[in-house]
């Protein structure tokens, strides 16, 4: 064993170009052109400064937030909305059957002029219910849904504003922060991801016209674009759901990485398993059975401008996930001691791969306040390169062979039988 470190050097040494690539193959497949596309966009790409852009012309705002028992979290968020910088013109707030104290909270809110609409249900119908809702009687021209327990910067929602000055432009995605990286390991990771794949990954979508999703925590929607696809519909996944038929229907949807919106995430692993589990097999449902005549040349509701995001998902979430159990077995079976070797090597080139996407994205978006993670680096790449890889596996073979969405307790069950 003393002597396998030095042996495997001088194996990948000695190895020309072919056989690093017949030895890499999964790392040239699935991972180069996956940083390769950011690494474009991001040279070519220029933030604009604060503050730039208007967000005047675009009408009337108003503010949904639909939750069930949110009773410690709404008034917090309510108040950071009349904190902005251009506060909405109107705040709706639905509790969804709520069994706390939401819907006297909120209608104390009312009271004190805080909130410009109270609704509560007495039976719980899941998030598209409650803002289908708030959405018939909202009076706004732009539609803003937001999560009771987001905080915001203070100019974010005059920054998601902006593109809306584009009367073609039907949604607009905010740009999600981690609240709670100190919290755990596990946070700390999903604050680098959130940084990478949110704040780096959707600027290169967005320059590329592919924004697929528009975030459920943080997002906005032309009104008459909201009617026009009919609101959103029933079931998990309904932020991805309603982008796919906004861009169905032509409409474009953009990023804008300045509109700054705080989360907290998962603190354990088995709570991040849990919400991973649910939006992954809702990811899959939604692109391969309800929507899949998008990627079908044959059908009346093909569009070519989609394929683009369709593959990307399906090379670099499915396939790639289904290939890394081959690969590693293969590995294994053909250099035994030497993969760890192999797998190391791969893993270093990886972790300077994040480190330039890491600091790229901490570049395009100052308030991060990235510094701070970046000891987390080394043990993000390995976790999302593997741990991630196969949740995402163990999901999509969940959703194929048992339909486990359907039966998510995220939507209530009568919602789940309506569906069926």
């Amino acid at each position: 064993m003393g002597t396998l470190l030095p042996d495997a050097l001088d194996f990948l040494k000695a190895q020309s170009f072919a056989s690093l690539l017949a030895l890499y193959w999964y790392i040239a497949l699935f991972e180069i052109p996956r940083y390769g596309v950011s690494f474009l966009v991001a040279a070519l790409f220029r933030p604009a400064p604060p503050g730039a852009g208007a967000a005047d012309g675009v009408g009337r705002l108003s503010a949904i937030i639909a939750g069930h028992n949110e009773e410690e979290a709404i008034e917090r968020c309510v108040l950071a909305l009349h904190e902005q910088s251009r506060p909405p013109d109107e705040i709706i707030v639905v509790s969804d059957g709520s069994t706390d104290r939401m819907s006297a909270v909120i209608a104390r809110l009312l009271r004190q002029g805080l909130i410009q609409q109270a609704h509560a249900t007495d039976l719980r119908g899941g998030t598209s219910s409650g803002v289908n809702l708030a959405a018939r009687w909202a009076t706004g021209d732009i539609l803003m849904k937001v999560d009771c327990d987001c905080s915001f910067d203070r100019h974010a929602l005059r920054n998601i504003l902006t593109p809306f000055q584009n009367p073609a432009v039907g949604a607009v995605s905010g740009n999600i922060l981690v609240r709670n990286p100190g919290e755990s390991l596990v946070a700390a990771f999903q604050a680098i991801e959130y940084m990478i794949s949110i704040s780096l990954g959707k600027q290169a979508a967005d320059a590329l016209g592919q924004v697929a999703c528009v975030s459920g925590a943080f997002g906005a929607f032309r009104h008459e674009a909201f009617e026009a696809v009919g609101g959103m519909d029933a079931g998990g996944g309904e932020d991805l759901d309603f982008t796919l038929r906004l861009r169905r229907e032509g409409w474009e949807v953009r990023f804008a990485a300045d509109a700054i919106c705080y989360t907290d995430v998962p603190a354990t692993l088995i709570a991040l398993i849990r919400q991973r589990f649910r939006w992954e097999r809702d990811a899959v449902r939604l692109r391969y059975r309800k929507h899949g005549e998008m990627m079908n040349p044959f059908s009346h509701r093909f569009r070519p401008r989609e394929l683009l995001h369709e593959v990307e998902f399906l090379g670099f979430n499915v396939i790639a996930a289904a290939a890394l159990p081959f690969y590693l077995l293969g590995l294994f079976a053909s250099y035994g001691g030497f993969a760890l070797i192999v797998l190391a090597a791969a893993q270093a080139g990886l972790l300077l791969l994040d480190l330039a996407s890491f600091l790229l994205a901490a570049h395009a978006t100052p308030r991060a306040r990235a510094m701070g993670l970046l000891w987390f680096l080394p043990g993000y790449t390995v976790f999302n390169g593997f741990f991630m890889r196969f949740i995402r596996l163990a999901a999509y073979a969940q959703e194929w062979a048992f339909d486990r969405s359907y039966s998510d307790p995220y939507v209530p069950n009568k919602v789940h039988r309506e569906r069926l």
